[in-house]
């Protein structure tokens, strides 16, 4: 697992487009921090009900 880390992978974070280097394989990372993981959720709720309205 050691190869994998080792080759620089990098997602972008979906609040910020951050580049986060991603240390796990099978469940890549995909937001910097907490707080942007839950922003995003918060919006994307909001925007749904405000669509089906």
């Amino acid at each position: 697992m050691g190869d994998f880390a080792s080759r620089g992978r990098t997602v972008l974070c979906k609040w910020c487009n951050r580049q986060i280097p991603q240390e796990r394989r099978w469940f890549p990372r995909q937001y910097c921090n907490r707080w942007h993981k839950w922003k995003h959720r918060i919006t994307e709720t909001v925007g749904t009900i405000l669509d089906s309205a």
